[in-house]
């Protein structure tokens, strides 16, 4: 989140900087400090001369329950340079992999569980559907092994499935889909059995500036199409939290009208004893979507364990709820940050801001030095998809479990480093750079904002809530398209069954009167519908084409197969 000045000249003395020096990111800032190295730079692993087999196993979801008779295993058989072991024989010509074979071999220790498949070399995300009656629903993890054979050679990855005992005291359940990243929900209200999907869209919202002035403030919000409510506590309490009395009113309301909340303990995360009290009296909330331990812990150089340690305290008291942060630094200590969440959110701000010399502090910003509200950023919308993909590269590096991303498009401005609050257009345009790369939630800095912003997300809202979009969004792998005619144009796609959904977002801020055309996977029939942008798009030839269009536009279109 973007820190009032006043934070920022009272950051207090961080785990890697020389005495007196004010950093953040690791970097000194201020025009008395020299630079220095900041160390936590996360490295891409040593290249092999060889290639690997990169063998990855972890449960499709990341806790089943009781009332679940089946789940899944995700399983990758990648070639790798960076991760994994060489195979045994003669060497394979990389382009065709699939000329090898594995023999997969999958038991879960303690049970009569045995599963066999068999795959070609290079195959990812194949599913292995099993049979949960062998594991009785429990707290504790169960521990589960996979063989692949290749001739000879054996090689084992392991992973650890949660069959988590039904709740019994009305509280919700929130899963996260390693597959696609996206997340599942249940409360007391649904059936048994009801798992809905849900693509979270909305806005962290002050407490004490907006949302404790009124209790109808939660059904307005509501009415403008937001399905979720990451509510920013109260810095100025004594417990640096909440009014718990109001709060507990509040959250009775969001019971009543079906809101999600996202739960944020920014100020109190390293206090154990806040965390576990907060914990306790909140976790049975049937309106809890999900935890918000560090903001920005990377920024402020917290302790390097404080985001684990929460995490795995968070974890003991409630298994049934993600636990998330946001991360800053383009790169500074991810693995450490990281390793306390499930999932990580990005808040990049590089609209109306200069990267490279600081407007607060009056010194340059570069890789060692100086904080200009953005940090390594170029100053334009690619700075947000760049972030997005190294946060995925960097998760790829450290785990073999894929943690969901999610977005946080600036919605505020004139303060500290940014002269302007975003226009409608670019709004639109951050939120689906966000989607395009794979952000599988969106929760944009901050609310009250302004009228242009307010309702223009509020008509997005509508439309990324719902149907079509959501489900293509969480059921399918995001895959990026590529245009012709013109120069600067991110575009990504989701396919599900016969339809296709394609969102294109133009990068360009003045118009264009060439004729752009995006070339199709083989079968398009015809666009079903435009539910965002131009209605011009046609389709001939296998291809998605348009001629000319305005600066920053925006487009999703629907495909039929």
């Amino acid at each position: 989140m973007p820190w009032p000045l006043f934070f920022i000249l009272a950051v207090a003395t961080a785990f890697n900087n020389p005495p007196g020096v004010d950093i953040w990111c690791g970097k000194a800032y201020r025009a008395t400090n020299a630079s220095f190295e900041p160390g936590g730079w996360l490295e891409q692993p040593a290249r092999s001369a060889v290639p690997l087999l990169d063998l990855r196993i972890r449960p499709r979801m990341n806790l089943y329950t009781a009332d679940d008779d089946r789940g899944a295993l995700v399983i990758d058989a990648a070639i790798s340079h960076l991760r994994g072991q060489p195979l045994s024989g003669e060497p394979f010509d990389t382009s065709e992999p699939q000329s090898r074979k594995l023999r997969l071999e999958v038991s879960v220790d303690g049970t009569a569980v045995r599963l066999e498949h068999v795959v070609t070399v290079d195959s990812t995300s194949v599913e292995l559907d099993f049979p949960l009656c062998d594991l009785e629903p429990r707290f504790q993890p169960w521990n589960v092994s996979l063989k692949a054979i290749q001739g000879n050679q054996v090689l084992i990855a392991r992973t650890q499935v949660y069959r988590l005992p039904d709740r019994t005291d009305g509280g919700s359940v929130t899963k996260i889909d390693s597959l696609h990243g996206g997340l599942m929900v249940r409360n007391s209200s649904s059936s048994p059995a009801s798992w809905v999907p849900l693509l979270p869209y909305s806005f962290y919202v002050s407490w004490d500036g907006w949302l404790e002035k009124s209790l109808d403030n939660v059904q307005n919000f509501k009415d403008q199409g937001y399905n979720i409510i990451h509510i920013v506590p109260n810095a100025g309490l004594a417990n640096q939290a909440f009014n718990f009395t109001e709060l507990n009113l509040f959250l009775d309301k969001c019971d009543e009208v079906g809101l999600w909340v996202m739960y944020d303990m920014r100020w109190t995360y390293k206090n154990l004893t806040s965390v576990r009290e907060q914990v306790n009296m909140l976790n049975a909330r049937k309106s809890l979507l999900l935890w918000y331990t560090g903001d920005e812990p990377d920024g402020q150089s917290d302790p390097l364990d404080a985001t684990k340690i929460t995490y795995d305290l968070i974890k003991s008291i409630d298994p049934w709820h993600p636990v998330s942060l946001v991360l800053n630094c383009y790169n500074f200590y991810y693995e450490e940050y990281s390793s306390g969440a499930d999932i990580i959110l990005s808040d990049v701000y590089p609209l109306a801001v200069n990267t490279s010399w600081s407007t607060v502090y009056d010194t340059p910003c570069n890789t060692t030095y100086g904080c200009c509200g953005c940090d390594d950023c170029e100053g334009n919308l690619q700075d947000i998809s760049v972030r997005l993909d190294r946060f995925s590269e960097y998760q790829s590096w450290v785990s073999s479990v894929p943690k969901p991303l999610w977005g946080v498009p600036m919605a505020f401005g004139n303060e500290t480093f940014w002269s302007r609050y975003p226009t409608a257009d670019e709004e639109v345009s951050m939120t689906m750079l966000s989607l395009n790369h794979n952000a599988k939630g969106i929760v944009m800095w901050d609310y009250p904002t302004t009228a242009e912003l307010a309702q223009v997300t509020s008509r997005l809202s509508r439309v990324l809530t719902g149907e079509p979009v959501s489900r293509f969004l969480l059921g399918a792998p995001t895959v990026p398209l590529h245009a012709t005619g013109h120069p600067n144009m991110d575009i990504a796609s989701w396919r599900v069954g016969s339809q296709m959904l394609v969102s294109v977002v133009s990068l360009q801020s003045t118009s264009w009167e060439a004729q752009v055309t995006v070339p199709l996977p083989a079968g398009a029939r015809a666009v079903s519908r435009v539910l965002w942008g131009s209605k011009e798009w046609g389709l001939s030839g296998g291809c998605l084409s348009k001629k000319g269009g305005r600066g920053l536009e925006t487009d999703l279109i629907v495909v039929d197969f």
